[in-house]
């Protein structure tokens, strides 16, 4: 596992960060990576650069980025002129290329019904990205049981509100939570509450 996981598995908790004001928030709490879900062509690079001086890790959410192609040259782009770290994308192609370019890779899967789950572990292993993002993060059993078809880290997000979320997504195989509540964002105070 290489050390960005390893200080994402430590901390358990990512920043969904979708507003600049959110941006501000993010660079006052002790979290360090963010899956940034926001920007354009033009303003990307400076809200990257805000970000790695603040040594704070950026994968981008592929999808959210306006004014970018997801092919192989708008992947090089991110990885090369921008300097994320890496990148988050539901299209397996997109996972391709970004470590093609050298780029970690998380795979947003939505867990809509049992034909999801079953494509989006058969996607994960094909694919291998470095980690697994499973949309809502609030399917306890559900995170249980991708988590034991695949061994990558377990992500989860969407709808998580309350420590409570957080603690029962962890207790059932999740390796962290992305969550754009910044309240849990400022629990890493009581971390020991959450896991």
């Amino acid at each position: 596992m290489n050390e960005t996981l390893r200080t994402i598995g430590q901390e358990k908790m990512i920043a969904s960060i979708k507003s600049p004001k959110q941006l501000e928030k993010f660079l006052q709490s002790d979290v360090t990576t963010t899956f940034l879900m926001m920007g354009t062509l033009s303003t990307l690079d400076r809200y990257v650069a805000h970000l790695k001086r603040e040594n704070r890790t950026v994968f981008l959410h592929a999808e959210r980025i306006n004014g970018i192609s997801l092919d192989r040259d708008g992947i090089d782009y991110l990885a090369k002129r921008v300097g994320a770290d890496g990148i988050v994308t539901t299209k397996a192609s997109v996972i391709q290329h970004a470590k093609r370019a050298g780029l970690m890779t998380v795979q947003r899967l939505f867990l809509v019904d049992s034909d999801a789950i079953t494509s989006g572990i058969k996607m994960a292993k094909d694919q291998q990205p470095d980690a697994l993002e499973l949309m809502p993060g609030l399917i306890p059993s559900v995170i249980e049981h991708v988590a034991e078809h695949v061994s990558l880290p377990i992500v989860t997000g969407g709808m998580i509100r309350k420590p409570i979320h957080v603690h029962e997504a962890l207790s059932h195989g999740a390796f962290a939570v992305s969550t754009g509540d910044e309240r849990l964002w400022a629990s890493q105070g009581m971390k020991e509450d959450i896991i």
